[in-house]
């Protein structure tokens, strides 16, 4: 039995005896005594014994527990574990009889004063009875049981070959809770070599990182252990499990390369085919071809190296040459390696690989510091889109003459919709751009002209508009009339934009005062029973006055009444304080007599659901909503900047240019649909709504066409010259919805069919917009998962109900 000196340790070893070891050295010693011919004596035993150790499974958070697996060919005789770092212990086992395999379960118990989350590196060790030792297992733990800071050597794979004078590029992967510090990697055995990357703050807890290891001439013929190493933010340094390669000499590496290639289906003209190969005598060529499905060769590229290194990494820009779309080819990577041998991308059973692509259209670019994006406005002028990123308090700026991203503009909180300053009803924008900045109350005005791409010059601070309905109830005690006033406080962050003007209808006519239309982001702080639903409302830019979108929603509750009051509290003195809807107002009848003139609700119809979109006509006229939610039965609404407010109270409070809420009611049960997105054609006669298809209705909101679109988060636009009912000449009739496929499809707007598909490289997720550049291109663009992409269309489309 073995005999334990645990010192704070506790398991037991149950051996196994191994008998005749004692009679076979005996019989040969005997045999050398009879003065019969000499014979050699046994062989000493020279193989060393195994240890394996694993993280155990302790009960508790104040013990660390590993699991020990030692074995020997002959005999185990002593197994050690050594804790150092965050706990210092040691554990012994000691063999009194022969033990061929030996599992031992230990717990450690952690002292009361070791720091939570301090590493502890466990060292184990076995020695057999002829003094052979063991390699050392190692394992992190961590105090606490958290998970402990990781080392990993991904690639090359243990047993890899390499050739000496080479140099081998080794992938490294670590990851800690408190940070990753340094990431780096040590090298025993031929040669002893050390390198490491260190990282300042930021830290982050995960890093991959390539780094190039050279193999001298010297170490040809031996093994190398290369032993990957973590420190984190508290300089906690653990080793990861080590990785042995052979060293071969070139001349006698007698091998090919292995290829792989990464392609995705599909491709746009512009795109990424990635190569790697991996050959242990060294790289000269890697490349890639493009052939069409018959094998004719449509593309190809390659680059050379000097062989030097035994890994060789390419992500290449292709430019397929193909104007038709979508076409299929066939992908293939090829490589050569120092000793000539050349080979191309393979299937695991040995197979020759090429992928089958398809070739769609489009060019898709990403953003240049990630983020999201929520909205888009293309400036003529320029040649430019700007988009919002909600997540990088920024619009990106792209430029389309080159397609590349320039600088960007800083602006807000999470910028959200955008719309251009309204200058004449001809379509034409000024020089600013108003962003919706949802993080918080107020719209940036971006100067075009300020900077390279445009600055952030003034925020507008929108008011807080807080709503109340009076009741008029009768007590149930002593049966009198009691009035009770309940106030309503939505968040008055802005959500989307639609930029409008008053003034004159005719082409050309110059635009009056500017008047923003935008819903709201709702909170779950808002008054009940509003949680989590927004508002529509306008701001009238150049007077600092304001109204609250409550037309929807006027008229009685079944056995209820609510009066309807409404109070602006300006921001930053901009505007004043203000009632914009009276409780009580009394009106003066021609005849000398007067009325009470009140404005009463239906109290559920008065807020939308998140998210509500909202979009303005391409000549500022007109504006159009959409209520959002994941729910059936939306809302939609139109609004005309031209119409104006009811003049009949002493206090205009009605505006005459949103629905009314008769033609809101019928909207829903003519589509009772799920709102995905809206869009406006450039004079606001026809309005859309996305859901499970996408709804076509005037500007009184009757329904004319639904056109058989399929559901997605893409959003539509209309075709930047769409006009009137039935938009002319033809090639103008058009309107362009994102599909859950990766497609973008053209629909004719007043004989509601699909005309045409667009295969692009990944669906539409975010907003699209159609444009006319200057050059006379028809331009779609939108957002994806991977960034902007961007259509480029001959304005050629024709179409007929036929």
């Amino acid at each position: 039995m073995p005999a334990h000196s645990p010192r704070g340790a506790h398991a037991r070893p149950t051996p196994r005896r191994l008998l005749g070891l004692a009679v076979l050295a005996t019989s040969a010693l005997l045999s050398a005594c009879d003065g019969d011919e000499v014979i050699d004596p046994p062989f000493r035993d020279e193989i060393k014994p195994r240890v394996q150790m694993a993280k155990g499974n302790p009960t508790a958070d104040s013990l660390l527990a590993v699991t020990i697996n030692a074995t020997d060919n002959i005999g185990l005789k002593r197994v050690r574990l050594l804790l150092t770092g965050g706990v210092t212990a040691e554990y012994d086992t000691v063999m009194t009889s022969a033990v061929t395999t030996l599992t031992i379960n230990v717990n450690v118990r952690v002292p009361s004063n070791a720091p939570i989350g301090a590493t502890v590196t466990a060292r184990a060790l076995a020695v057999d009875g002829a003094g052979n030792a063991s390699d050392t297992a190692r394992v992190a733990l961590t105090v606490g049981n958290l998970e402990p800071p990781q080392a990993l050597i991904t690639s090359p794979t243990a047993g890899s070959p390499v050739v000496s004078g080479k140099a081998v590029v080794l992938s490294l992967s670590g990851k800690a809770r408190y940070k990753v510090r340094t990431l780096g990697y040590q090298i025993a055995g031929a040669f002893v070599v050390q390198d490491s990357v260190s990282y300042t703050s930021p830290l982050r807890d995960s890093i991959s990182v390539l780094d190039t290891l050279v193999l001298p001439d010297s170490v040809r013929g031996a093994t190398i252990q290369v032993t990957p190493f973590i420190t984190d933010s508290l300089n906690q340094r653990v080793l990861g499990n080590p990785v042995s390669y052979a060293v071969k000499s070139p001349a006698n590496a007698n091998t090919v390369p292995v290829v792989r290639t990464g392609v995705s289906g599909r491709v746009e003209i512009t795109d990424t085919v990635f190569v790697e190969a991996t050959d242990p005598v060294g790289i000269t060529t890697l490349g890639y071809e493009v052939r069409t499905l018959t094998g004719q060769l449509v593309t190809a590229d390659s680059v050379s190296s000097n062989g030097a290194f035994t890994t060789l990494v390419r992500t290449f820009r292709t430019r397929i040459p193909v104007n038709v779309f979508p076409t299929q080819v066939t992908v293939a990577g090829f490589a050569r390696n120092a000793n000539g041998r050349r080979d191309v991308a393979r299937f695991p059973s040995g197979g020759q690989r090429s992928d089958t692509v398809q070739v769609v259209a489009g060019y898709t670019n990403p953003l240049p510091a990630g983020g999201q994006i929520a909205d888009a406005l293309y400036v003529p002028r320029t040649d430019r889109l700007y988009l919002s990123n909600i997540e990088r308090n920024v619009l990106e700026v792209y430029n389309l003459a080159d397609s590349t991203f320039l600088s960007p503009v800083i602006v807000g909180s999470r910028p959200w919709g955008l719309a251009a300053w309204p200058r004449n009803r001809d379509g034409v924008m000024g020089d600013t751009i108003l962003v919706a900045n949802s993080g918080g109350t107020n719209v940036s005005y971006v100067n075009l002209n300020a900077g390279n791409t445009g600055r952030e010059v003034y925020r507008y601070p929108l008011p807080n508009l807080i709503a109340y309905s009076i009741t008029t109830i009768r007590s149930a005690t002593t049966d009198q009339l009691i009035t009770q006033r309940t106030v309503y406080d939505f968040s008055d962050r802005p959500q989307y934009l639609a930029a409008t003007c008053n003034g004159g209808t005719a082409p050309g006519s110059p635009c009056g005062d500017v008047i923003l239309a935008y819903s709201t982001t709702p909170t779950p702080g808002q008054s009940r029973p509003f949680p989590n639903q927004g508002t529509l409302r306008w701001e009238n830019l150049n007077k600092a006055s304001s109204h609250f979108f409550f037309e929807q929603a006027m008229g009685t509750s079944e056995g209820r009444a609510d009066t309807l009051e409404v109070e602006r509290f300006a921001a930053g003195g901009v505007g004043s304080d203000s009632l914009l809807v009276p409780y009580k107002q009394r009106v003066q009848r021609a005849d000398g007599s007067a009325f009470d003139f009140s404005i009463v609700v239906r109290i559920d119809q008065l807020a939308f659901r998140d998210t509500t979109f909202t979009r303005n006509s391409g000549n500022f006229r007109r504006a159009v909503f959409g209520e959002g939610g994941p729910v059936l039965g939306s809302r939609a609404m139109t609004y005309d900047a031209t119409m104006g407010l009811d003049p009949t109270p002493p206090i205009p409070v009605i505006d005459r240019g949103i629905s009314r809420p008769l033609d809101v009611t019928d909207f829903i049960a003519n589509t009772f649909a799920r709102v995905q997105g809206v869009g406006i054609n450039f004079d606001g006669e026809l309005n859309a709504v996305k859901g499970d298809s996408t709804y076509l209705f005037d500007r009184t909101l009757r329904l004319q066409g639904i056109l058989q679109s399929r559901a997605s988060t893409g959003g539509l636009d209309f075709h930047p010259l769409n006009r009137g009912a039935n938009s002319t000449p033809l090639r103008t009739r058009l309107a362009f919805v994102a599909s859950s496929e990766p497609v973008i499809d053209v629909y004719d707007t007043y004989c509601y069919r699909r005309i045409a598909q667009v295969p692009i490289r990944d669906p539409i997720i975010g907003p699209i917009k159609s444009t006319v550049r200057p050059n006379g291109q028809l331009v779609l663009v939108g957002a994806t998962v991977r960034g902007v992409t961007l259509v480029s269309l001959g304005d050629n489309f024709t179409t007929t109900c036929l």
